[in-house]
C-alpha cells in the first residue's frame, strides 16, 4: 500500500496521485484563502472543496466585531490550559446514529469566536510582503509609502475578495456561521482506494434562536486554517486568580478591546510589549488622566517603549494581594501599584483545535506549541490532516503561501514527505533550540529567507510534472527591505 502504515516509519510520506478528491478546509482567513486558490489552480482530481468558517464574514482575525462582550473571566482563568479554555464538545450523533441532521438546543460552550481586531489596528509588515505575491497590492489609493501600512479592514476585504474570486468554481461551497465540532476517522467503503480512511466531519450551525442544527460531512483530506489568534491565554500569577474571581472588572484580555475611551483618567496596568501591548499602551495613554504602567518581561534589556510622560515601564508582575479590599500589584523588582482600575493583559493566545483532540488522544497542541508538527505543517502521526497559518512573527501571508504550495504539490501526489524518523529528528531539534516556547513556532526576520527556501526544496518537482501555483520568490534585498522597514517603524513608535 503507496500509503503510511505503522511499518513504515523509515519510508517517506507518500499521497497516490488522484486520491484526494475531498478536502475540507477549516477557517475563511488569510490562511484558508490561500491553500484554496493555490488547490484549485493544481492539476488533480480533486472534486470538491468546502471551506467551514465561523464567523458570519470571511476575513480571519481582520474581521472587526463591533459588538463584543467582555472579558470572562469565569473562563479565562490565570494558569488556563487550552483544554480548560476550549474544551471539545460531545457529539451528539454518537448517540443518534441512525439520523444524518439533529436540531438541538443550542449550546453555550465559549467558542472565542470573536477576532482581536480593534479601532485603530494597523499592518506592521510591508505591503509587499504582508500580500500574496499575485496581488501585492492593498486597495487603497496613494503612493507605495501611504499603502505600506494600511488599517485593518483593508485587509479583511483584500482577504474577502481573494476567496470570493474562487467561489464560482463549481468545486468550492462556502459555509459561514459554521463551527466544525468533531473530526473522526472512518474506514473506506470503496474497495480501489488506496487510501485507508477518510474523515467525517461533525458540524454546528445555528439553527434559530434557541436551537443549533449539527450535520456530519465525509473528506479525505483536511487542512486547518484557523491561525492562532482565538484562545486567550492569561498566564499563572499567584494571586492573580483571587483577583479575576473577587474583581472580574479589573482584569482584561487584550482580545476583547476595542477602543480606548472607556480608560479615560484611570490607572491602567498593560502586561506585554508585543504588537498588541504596544499598541494598546499608545492608545490608552493618550486618553486624558490616564497612567499607564506597562510591565515587561525582559526588564532589564528592554528600553522605554513610549516617549509618553504618562506610560512607566515596569518588570514583570510577581505576585498580586487583595489588602483593605483593594488590589496591590508586586512586580519583581518589589515596587507595588495599589488600587489600579485596570489590568489587561496582552500576553497572546493557545493552539487550540478541539475538533481534534479525541482523534489524537487530547494531544494535538500543549498550547503554546504543537508537538509533532513537521516544518510547523505538516502532522506526522496523520499525514491527511495539515496546518497553514501556524508561523509566528513571519512575513505573514507570504509564508502562508510557500506552506499552501508545498501542501498543495503534497495533497496532489506530485511531492512525498521524508519519513516519520526524519520530520520527527526535525521536530526534536527544534524543541532543543527553542524548548517548548512561543520561539518554537516563530519565523522571524531572521528565519525567513532559511525557512522559506526549507519548503522550497521540499516542494521541488520533476520538470516533467505539471504544476498550478509556484512558490513566490523572495530575494535576499527584499528581507532586508523588510527588515528595515520594521525597525523604521519601531523607531517611529519609540518616539510617540
Amino acid at each position: 500500500m503507496p500509503f503510511l502504515t505503522d511499518l513504515d516509519y523509515e519510508n517517506p510520506v507518500t499521497i497516490s496521485s488522484q486520491q484526494i478528491k475531498t478536502i475540507a478546509i477549516i477557517g475563511g482567513g488569510a490562511s484558508g484563502a490561500i491553500i484554496l486558490d493555490s488547490l484549485l489552480k493544481e492539476p488533480s482530481g480533486i472534486e470538491k472543496i468546502v471551506i467551514f468558517e465561523r464567523q458570519n464574514e470571511l476575513g480571519g482575525v481582520w474581521f472587526f466585531n463591533k459588538d463584543i462582550r467582555s472579558t470572562p473571566n469565569e473562563l479565562i482563568k490565570s494558569g488556563n490550559s487550552h483544554l480548560d479554555n476550549d474544551p471539545q464538545l460531545p457529539n451528539p450523533f454518537h448517540d443518534h446514529t441512525d439520523k444524518d441532521k439533529l436540531v438541538l438546543p443550542k449550546n453555550n460552550q465559549e467558542r472565542f469566536i470573536q477576532t482581536p481586531s480593534y479601532y485603530g489596528i494597523k499592518t506592521n509588515i510591508i505591503e509587499n510582503m504582508m500580500t500574496y505575491s499575485d496581488n501585492k497590492r492593498w486597495e487603497v489609493e496613494g503612493d507605495e509609502e501611504q499603502r505600506k501600512y494600511v488599517e485593518g479592514s483593508v485587509v479583511q476585504k483584500y482577504i474577502e475578495k481573494y476567496i470570493n474570486k474562487n467561489l464560482d468554481d463549481p468545486r468550492v461551497d462556502l459555509r459561514l456561521n459554521s463551527t466544525v465540532e468533531d473530526v473522526e476517522r472512518i474506514d473506506r467503503d470503496d474497495d480501489d482506494a488506496e487510501l485507508p480512511y477518510r474523515f467525517k466531519v461533525t458540524v454546528r450551525t445555528p439553527h434559530d434562536d434557541h436551537n443549533d442544527a449539527w450535520y456530519q460531512e465525509d473528506f479525505d483530506s483536511i487542512v486547518v486554517a484557523t491561525g492562532h489568534y482565538h484562545v486567550p491565554h492569561i498566564p499563572h500569577v499567584p494571586g492573580l486568580k483571587k483577583i479575576q474571581e473577587t474583581f472580574p472588572e479589573k482584569v482584561q484580555h487584550a482580545k476583547f478591546y476595542r477602543e480606548s475611551s472607556q480608560y479615560k483618567g484611570k490607572k491602567v496596568v498593560v502586561v506585554g510589549s508585543r504588537a498588541s501591548g504596544a499598541d494598546l499602551t499608545k492608545f490608552v495613554a493618550r486618553e486624558p488622566g490616564t497612567t499607564v504602567y506597562q510591565s515587561i518581561r525582559n526588564y532589564e534589556n528592554t528600553k522605554v517603549l513610549s516617549a509618553q510622560t504618562n506610560v512607566f515601564k515596569k518588570p514583570a508582575i510577581k505576585n498580586y494581594e487583595i489588602v483593605n479590599d483593594k488590589v496591590k500589584v508586586i512586580f519583581e523588582d518589589d515596587s507595588v501599584i495599589e488600587d489600579p482600575d485596570v489590568i489587561i493583559y496582552c500576553t497572546g493566545y493557545l493552539f487550540s483545535y478541539p475538533y481534534l483532540n479525541r482523534l489524537t488522544n487530547h494531544k494535538i497542541t500543549e498550547g503554546i506549541t504543537i508537538p509533532n508538527l513537521y516544518q510547523h505543517t505538516f502532522l506526522i502521526n496523520e499525514p491527511l490532516i495539515t496546518i497553514i497559518g501556524v508561523p509566528i512573527d513571519g512575513i505573514s501571508f507570504r509564508v502562508f503561501e510557500y506552506q499552501a504550495v508545498l501542501v498543495t504539490r503534497y495533497l496532489t501526489g506530485k511531492i512525498s514527505l521524508p519519513s516519520r524518523k526524519e520530520q520527527s529528528e526535525w521536530v526534536n531539534k527544534r524543541y532543543e533550540e527553542k524548548k517548548s516556547t512561543r520561539a518554537f513556532h516563530t519565523i522571524g526576520v531572521i528565519d525567513a529567507f532559511d525557512y522559506s527556501n526549507g519548503l522550497v526544496n521540499l516542494g521541488q518537482v520533476s520538470e516533467k510534472i505539471k504544476v498550478g501555483r509556484e512558490f513566490p520568490k523572495i530575494t535576499a534585498e527584499e528581507i532586508k527591505v523588510y527588515r528595515e522597514a520594521g525597525e523604521k517603524l519601531r523607531k517611529f513608535w519609540d518616539e510617540r
